[in-house]
């Protein structure tokens, strides 16, 4: 009778555990990026940049525009961004990232009175016209300025991100 028991209790666990890992957590990363590009000067520029984006984005799909002077990269997940290894991708067939526009997934919050967005293993200042959701999880549009140190993510829109 024990053993009906303790079949019937550790089920009942399992199915309650199993209920509650089905509810994921939002994720939170770097979900996209496009950057506009100084140097892609002809269509025979693209394959090299390409090249050289997919081998450190191997997963990811890359896409080089000639018209546009852009490079893209929807970001599968495992393949993480990081605006200096990106940057330096870039500088490796003597091209040079001009601007940088990130889709990212994450949660905001301040410390020191400053507000900082936290999208997988990125983390940068946040400048918005909006007032953003803090510590709940959003998923926002805008532009990086890698210029100075921290990065400075402008949010030009953003949804609430609640999975």
């Amino acid at each position: 009778m024990t053993m009906k028991k303790t079949a019937a209790g550790l089920l009942a666990l399992t199915l309650a555990a199993g209920g509650a890992c089905s509810r994921r957590a939002p994720e939170t990363r770097i979900t996209a990026v496009e950057a506009r590009i100084d140097g892609i000067t002809c269509p025979t520029c693209v394959p090299p940049l390409t090249a050289s984006l997919k081998r450190q984005y191997g997963k990811s799909a890359v896409e080089v525009d000639d018209d546009k002077d852009t490079a893209t990269i929807r970001f599968a997940k495992g393949d993480e961004f990081s605006a200096s290894t990106f940057r330096a991708a870039v500088e490796r067939v003597k091209m040079r990232v001009v601007t940088l526009r990130l889709q990212a997934c994450g949660q905001v919050e301040t410390t020191d009175g400053r507000k900082w967005l936290t999208a997988g293993g990125n983390r940068f200042l946040v400048r918005s016209e909006r007032e953003l959701p803090q510590h709940a999880p959003i998923c926002a549009d805008g532009t990086l300025d890698i210029r100075s140190e921290p990065a400075t993510f402008q949010v030009s829109s953003f949804t609430e991100n609640s999975q």
